[in-house]
């Protein structure tokens, strides 16, 4: 079961690049590197491994904060708290899928009715869910923009479009997943083909003609990872980290999540395989093992293990990576 993007929990990382005031100061070189002070108003604190007892299969990582769905469908957020991002509206009482937006702060929630309730940021209107959209089965928090799949398969996004990345093709037809990254979006279609739309500044919207068929999709800030129908993986876009530079040895995996400008992946053994960008995130602890779904957010990662416990690794300057006292 897939975990970033936007499953029954959205491991793809969906984000957006934008900086607002008290966020991450970023310097993208393009080809070069990245140079980041990773915080949101919170004060820096080491790298950390935490572990929690919490029941569930549904965690959804971001910038700054981390959801999760507690085995009651019950949802709770920790870390930053910018517009609201990590209070739980009153009333949103039980959910089966949550995403959450990045630097833009905001989250989607499907309801156990099939319908979607989002908070926070709305500066694009990506956090205003359109009257038309009726139930979804998957949704995808990007950048300033949010895509999901409807009842009947098809497709359909809002928000910011400056790129394109709002405007689904008229030729994709019916699809059985979709991935919102800054400023493009991915999305299977039920032949198992990818196709995308929005930015190509790296290539990221440029399928490869080797790809073939897929089985889950994941992007990341501007690269995209795919697990082929063999159970290998195969990624394209930005590389300037070696984010997309898949490891010559990883063999097949189950599940994978691209987050900022790194990835994971949960190989067929139950074991983790993180690489590119680090500030911890892709250092897999040592005593992980057993990992069933994973989701990374720009700076941090958590995953659920075989145990029903979640474990959260990588920075930690918003407290995004401690888990709440209710879920330890």
């Amino acid at each position: 079961m897939k975990i970033l993007l936007a499953i029954i929990i959205t491991a793809t990382f969906s984000f957006g690049c934008a900086m607002l005031e008290g966020e991450q100061t970023t310097t993208d070189t393009g080809g070069g590197g990245t140079t980041s002070a990773p915080t949101d108003g919170g004060d820096s604190t080491p790298t950390v491994s935490a572990d929690s007892a919490v029941t569930g299969q549904r965690i959804a990582a971001s910038w700054f904060h981390t959801c999760a769905i507690k085995a009651d469908d019950s949802l709770v957020c920790w870390g930053s708290n910018s517009n609201g991002i990590s209070t739980v509206p009153v009333g949103l009482d039980t959910v089966s899928s949550i995403s959450t937006g990045g630097n833009q702060k905001k989250n989607f929630a499907i309801k156990t009715d099939g319908t979607a309730q989002c908070w926070g940021d709305d500066t694009h209107g990506q956090s205003s869910v359109p009257a038309d959209l009726g139930t979804v089965s998957i949704i995808s928090a990007g950048g300033y923009h949010t895509c999901a799949i409807k009842a009947d398969g098809t497709a359909q996004c809002w928000g910011w479009d400056n790129y394109g990345q709002r405007t689904v093709p008229s030729d994709l037809g019916t699809v059985s997943s979709i991935s919102a990254g800054v400023r493009h979006t991915c999305a299977i279609k039920t032949d198992g083909t990818v196709q995308c739309w929005g930015d190509d500044s790296y290539q990221q919207r440029t399928v490869p003609s080797d790809l073939g068929t897929v089985s889950s999709i994941s992007i990341g800030e501007r690269h995209n990872c795919a697990i082929k129908t063999d159970g290998t993986v195969q990624c394209w876009g930005k590389n300037n980290l070696g984010q997309s530079t898949v490891p010559s040895d990883l063999g097949t995996v189950s599940n994978i999540s691209s987050g900022g400008e790194h990835t994971c992946a949960i190989k067929t053994d139950g074991t983790v395989r993180c690489w590119g960008n680090s500030w911890g995130q892709s250092t897999v602890p040592a005593d992980l093992g057993g990992v069933t779904s994973i989701s990374n957010g720009l700076f941090h990662a958590c995953a659920f293990k075989a145990d029903d416990s979640v474990q959260c690794w990588g920075e930690n300057n918003n407290g995004e990576g401690t888990l709440p006292a209710e879920l330890q």
